[in-house]
């Protein structure tokens, strides 16, 4: 879980940054934040798949009930 919310405070810079770019060159704040709301989303969506994905663990499952593979 530490490493989602590494993931969220370099998003959120990364965010500002662009933020902060977009508006020195001359881009409407609807734009702006239209933008920064979207890639934030998924960002923060592609995140969270990457923690899920990580703090899984592989369990083996037999399904024929022990019957050694007949």
């Amino acid at each position: 879980m530490r490493a989602f919310w590494i993931f969220v405070v370099g998003t959120v810079f990364a965010l500002g940054a662009l933020g902060y770019a977009a508006h020195l060159l001359g881009v409407q704040t609807q734009w702006i934040i239209i933008g920064i709301v979207l890639v934030g989303g998924i960002a923060i969506a592609s995140g969270a798949g990457l923690a899920r994905r990580r703090n899984q663990t592989n369990v083996a499952v037999s399904s024929d009930g022990d019957k050694g593979g007949e």
